[in-house]
C-alpha cells in the first residue's frame, strides 16, 4: 500500500521526483481512460476534451508547474450520463484518486499500487468508500447501470 507519509518526509525528494510522480500520474489516468473507452457499451460514447487544473501542495512546494489533466465525459446517445474527474495524486492509503459521478451516484477510483508500479484500480461508491472492489469490466458495467 502507498505510503503518502513516508514519501512526502523523504530526505531525497526533491523538484525531479515530483515532477516524475505527477507525469506518471497523468499517464495512468490516460491508460484508464483508454481502458473504460474500450469497456463502454453500444450507446455509449466518451470525450476527455474538458480537463481540471492540478496543483498540489508537494508541487507548489517544489515549483513544480499547475499541470491541466483530463477529465473524461461519459455520454449515453450523445446525452453527458457521467463524468470522471481526476482528484489528487497524493491521497493516504492510495497512489491518487478520481471521483466518477454518474447521475445523483458517486463513487471513488483509487489505484492501491505502490509508486510507479503498474496501477491497481479500485471502485467504491462514495458513500461505502471502505467496500473497495477491482476495477473491472464488469464492475463498471455494473456503474453504468445504476
Amino acid at each position: 500500500m502507498p505510503n503518502v507519509l513516508e514519501e512526502v518526509t523523504d530526505q531525497q525528494i526533491d523538484r525531479d521526483h515530483i515532477m516524475r510522480r505527477v507525469d506518471d500520474w497523468a499517464a495512468r489516468i490516460d491508460a484508464l481512460y483508454r481502458q473504460i473507452g474500450g469497456w463502454l457499451p453500444d450507446g455509449w460514447t466518451s470525450d476527455h476534451s474538458n480537463t481540471i487544473r492540478m496543483h498540489e501542495e508537494l508541487m507548489q512546494k517544489y515549483r513544480v508547474p499547475p499541470r491541466d489533466l483530463p477529465v473524461l465525459r461519459l455520454l449515453f446517445q450523445g446525452t453527458l450520463a457521467g463524468r470522471i474527474e481526476p482528484r489528487g495524486l497524493w491521497i493516504i492509503g492510495e497512489n491518487g484518486r478520481l471521483d466518477f459521478f454518474r447521475g445523483d451516484n458517486h463513487y471513488l477510483i483509487v489505484d492501491t499500487a505502490e509508486n510507479f508500479a503498474p496501477p491497481d484500480w479500485h471502485i467504491a461508491r462514495f458513500i461505502d468508500r471502505r467496500k473497495l472492489q477491482r476495477l473491472s469490466h464488469s464492475a463498471f458495467a455494473t456503474v453504468l447501470d445504476r
